[in-house]
């Protein structure tokens, strides 16, 4: 008589469980894209010919941010030279200009020490560019081939 009680209670229960089964489930989803930005340059020449007599603005380049989010982005400006066109034994400071609403640096900035821009507008996916040029802060006076080398690099805010 166990036996048929306990296995009459099996069913009852396993009944019951079938009846009150869920007949759908939640499955989540997540993910997550971290913010980027990709950073190019277009040289087209000027940088290459500066005049070593001339204290006017020279250059024509562009840096160009594309970030998937819209906001800013800091990009910073280094130079190889601590802001100075060198030609063996000879220096001439220099101010490195770059266009755009809100550029901190429109009216030149010394490459000193590296400089960002924290504030470098972005709207999701689609470029962002600045002019870039240069200006002298005095003459070379001392023949030679000068040169510097910038590094611009992107960081998301």
């Amino acid at each position: 008589m166990r036996k048929i009680a306990f296995a009459a209670a099996i069913a009852a229960a396993t009944t019951a469980g079938i009846a009150q089964a869920d007949t759908s489930v939640e499955v989540p989803l997540n993910g997550t894209l971290a913010k980027e930005c990709a950073i190019s340059a277009y040289l087209n020449g000027p940088f290459d010919a500066l005049d070593m007599k001339s204290t006017e603005k020279q250059g024509a380049e562009s840096v160009t941010v594309n970030c998937n989010y819209g906001g800013s982005a800091s990009v910073t400006f280094a130079s190889a030279n601590a802001g100075k066109m060198v030609s063996d034994n000879s220096e001439v400071p220099y101010q490195l200009i770059v266009s755009g609403s809100g550029s901190p640096f429109a009216n030149g900035v010394s490459l000193a020490t590296a400089q960002t821009w924290n504030g470098w507008p972005t709207v999701a996916n689609n470029d962002q560019s600045r002019s870039l040029s240069v200006k002298l802060d005095s003459a070379a006076t001392v023949a030679g081939d000068y040169s510097d080398n910038i590094t611009v690099s992107v960081a998301a805010n």
